[in-house]
C-alpha cells in the first residue's frame, strides 16, 4: 500500500541533507511562494523574474492585486556549499560561473531534463542556489541531486 502525502508536507525533509562535509541539500517547499504580475515588485522579500512582466516572490503574500498562490504547484529545493556550481553543472546545463550567473541571477532552464526556475541566492558569502520545479517533478529531482552527490564523488 503506498504512503499517503498531505500536499502541505515538503517532498523530502524539512531538515538539511548532508552530501558531503561542504554540501547541504534543504527542502523549502513550503515556503509560500507568489507569482505577481507586474513590471516591477517593491519587496524587502526574495524575489526573480525569469519573463517580462512576471515576478516570483517569496515569503509573505505581496499587496499587489494580481498574485497566484504556486506554494502547493511549485517544489523548491536549496543546495548551498562551496562545490554547488560544480555538482550542479553534472544536471544543469547553464554556466554557473560567478562572471555568467553572480549572485542574485534568475533563469528558466532545464534541470535533469525538468523544466525549473532557477535562482542563485548566495547565504553569507557561500554559493546558493534555489531550484524550483512543478511539484509533480519534485521527488524526482531531490532524488537526481543527491545521485548527482554520489557519482560526483564530492
Amino acid at each position: 500500500m503506498s504512503e499517503w502525502h498531505p500536499i502541505a508536507a515538503g517532498i523530502a525533509s524539512d531538515t538539511p541533507t548532508s552530501l558531503t562535509g561542504a554540501l547541504a541539500l534543504s527542502d523549502e517547499s513550503l515556503t509560500p511562494k507568489w507569482r505577481v504580475f507586474a513590471d516591477d515588485v517593491d519587496t524587502d522579500q526574495a524575489s526573480w523574474s525569469v519573463s517580462p512582466g512576471e515576478w516570483t516572490v517569496l515569503g509573505l503574500r505581496p499587496a499587489d492585486e494580481e498574485v497566484v498562490d504556486l506554494t502547493h504547484v511549485r517544489a523548491m529545493f536549496r543546495l548551498t556549499g562551496p562545490d554547488a556550481s560544480r555538482l550542479l553543472s553534472k544536471i544543469c546545463a547553464l554556466d554557473l560561473g560567478d562572471d555568467m550567473f553572480p549572485n542574485p541571477s534568475a533563469a528558466r532552464t532545464l534541470v535533469a531534463g525538468v523544466a525549473t526556475e532557477f535562482v542563485r541566492d548566495d547565504r553569507e558569502g557561500v554559493p546558493s542556489y534555489l531550484i524550483v520545479p512543478s511539484r509533480s517533478f519534485g521527488q524526482y529531482l531531490h532524488t537526481v541531486i543527491l545521485d548527482a552527490g554520489v557519482e560526483f564523488g564530492l
